[in-house]
C-alpha cells in the first residue's frame, strides 16, 4: 500500500456513527489512532460514488502510512472495518460497533475489555437485567401476517467461541486455566487461525495439558506438528521409544527409564526440570526424547538442570516439534559430539536410538562393569517395550 494508491468505499453502505458504544467499548481495546481512523471513514464516507488516495487520510489525520496501516489492521481485527482489494484500487467496507449487550455477551471481547479496563469498569457498562420483569413485547406473528413474516437475523459477533461449552468439559475432566483472561484470548485466536470448532480446541487442550493446566501455547506447537516432514525410518528400538514417549507424561516416563536403570524415586528437583521444560511449551513427547538422550550422555540415574537445558536448546535451535524429529536432531548432535571427543568412524552409527538400547552395544570398561550395564539396558528397554508394566 502506498499513499498515492486509489480506495473506495463499498456503495450504500451507510452505518450509523454509533460514537458512544465505540468510546465506551472499543476504545480501550483499539486505542486511539484506529478510533481516530474509524471516525475519518464514517465521517468522510461519500456512498462509495468516488475514488479517493490514501493520502487524503494520512494528511487529515496527520499519520504517516505505518501508523495508518496499523491502526487499520486493528478495526479490521475488531471487525470494524472490512478491508478488500481488486486489480487496480483497495475497497473498504464500514461495520456498526455492536451493542454493550451483544459485545459484552462475547467471551473474548468481554475479557479482552476487563484486561484493559478491569473487572468492576466492565460491570458497570452492562444493561440491567430484566428477565424478572413481565414482558409485554409482542410476538412478530403476533403482529404480522403470514404473507408479511419477514426473518430476522440479530447482528452476531464475527468472533463466536462458545466459551461456556468450552468451561463446562474442563469442570467435567477437572481442567483449568493458569490466566482465564489470557487464555480465552489464546484459544479464541487458535480457534480462527485453525478455523477449529470449540471442541476441536478442546480436545487439543485436555492432550496437551499438564497436571489438569491449559496450556494454549502447546496447543498450537501440537498443530503445527503436520507441518513436520517426516521422511527418516526408525529401527525396532527407536519404535519403541517413539511408542511410549507419545503415550506417556514426562514424569512417568521418566520413572519408568529410571526404574530399568535401577533407581526408583523421582525427586523434586526432577519434577521442577520437567515442569519447567513444559513451561516452556515443549510437548510431552519431546520432553521425553530429551530424557532418552541424556541418560545417553550422562552416567547418572539422576536428571541433572544444566544437561537438559542444553539438549531442550539443541531441540529448540532445530524447531523440533515431534517426537520422531526430536529424535533425528539429537541423533545428529550426539553423533557430532562423539566425534568431537574423538572416538572414531568406527564407533559412529546412522541409528538415531541411543547407544544403550542397542542390544549389541559394548563400551570400553571393566567386565563387572558391562555385565551391570548390559543388564540394566536389557530391563529400561523390556520396560519400555512393555509399556512400563
Amino acid at each position: 500500500m502506498k499513499p498515492i494508491d486509489d480506495f473506495s468505499f463499498v456503495k450504500n453502505n451507510q452505518v450509523s456513527r454509533d460514537m458512544t458504544n465505540l468510546i465506551r467499548l472499543y476504545l480501550p481495546i483499539i486505542g486511539s489512532d484506529a478510533a481516530v481512523v474509524y471516525q475519518y471513514l464514517t465521517s468522510f464516507y461519500d456512498g462509495g460514488g468516488r475514488i479517493h488516495k490514501f493520502a487524503e487520510i494520512l494528511n487529515h489525520t496527520l499519520f504517516d502510512l505505518p501508523r495508518f496501516e496499523a491502526a487499520l489492521a486493528v478495526l479490521t481485527g475488531m471487525d470494524l472495518v472490512a478491508f478488500y482489494q481488486d486489480l487496480s484500487s483497495y475497497i473498504i467496507e464500514l461495520r456498526e460497533p455492536l451493542t454493550a449487550q451483544i459485545f459484552l455477551a462475547n467471551p473474548v471481547y468481554r475479557r479482552l475489555l476487563e484486561s484493559h479496563i478491569g473487572d468492576v469498569a466492565v460491570a458497570e457498562l452492562e444493561m440491567e437485567d430484566v428477565s424478572h420483569l413481565r414482558n409485554l413485547s409482542k410476538k412478530f406473528s403476533d403482529v404480522f401476517s403470514d404473507k408479511g413474516e419477514v426473518e430476522l437475523h440479530p447482528v452476531q459477533p464475527k468472533t463466536n467461541f462458545d466459551l461456556e461449552s468450552f468451561k463446562q468439559r474442563m469442570t467435567l475432566d477437572g481442567l483449568y486455566f493458569a490466566n482465564e483472561k489470557q487464555d480465552v484470548i489464546a484459544l479464541n485466536n487458535i480457534s480462527e487461525k485453525f478455523q477449529l470448532t470449540w471442541f476441536d480446541v478442546y480436545q487439543l487442550a485436555k492432550e496437551t495439558s499438564s497436571h489438569h493446566k491449559i496450556l494454549p501455547k502447546r496447543i498450537v506447537v501440537k498443530l503445527r506438528q503436520g507441518q513436520e516432514s517426516q521422511s527418516a525410518a526408525f529401527s525396532h528400538e527407536e519404535e519403541v521409544i517413539l511408542r511410549e514417549a507419545k503415550a506417556s507424561t514426562p514424569e512417568n516416563f521418566l520413572a519408568k527409564v529410571k526404574t530399568g536403570l535401577g533407581a526408583v524415586t523421582t525427586t523434586a528437583k526432577e519434577k521442577k526440570i520437567l515442569a519447567d521444560l513444559v513451561e516452556m511449551d515443549f510437548l510431552d513427547e519431546v520432553i521425553n526424547i530429551m530424557v532418552v538422550y541424556y541418560f545417553k550422555r550422562n552416567n547418572s540415574a539422576t536428571l541433572g538442570r544444566n544437561a537438559m537445558m542444553s539438549l531442550a536448546n539443541i531441540v529448540s535451535s532445530k524447531k523440533a516439534i515431534s517426537a520422531e524429529s526430536a529424535l533425528t536432531v539429537l541423533s545428529q548432535h550426539s553423533q557430532g559430539y562423539s566425534k568431537s571427543k574423538g572416538q572414531g568412524a568406527a564407533k559412529q552409527t546412522t541409528s538415531s536410538v541411543p547407544d544403550w538400547s542397542n542390544p549389541d552395544y559394548k563400551e570400553e570398561t571393566s567386565p563387572e562393569e558391562q555385565a551391570k550395564l548390559d543388564e540394566m539396558k536389557r530391563q529400561m528397554l523390556q520396560r519400555l517395550e512393555k509399556g512400563g508394566d
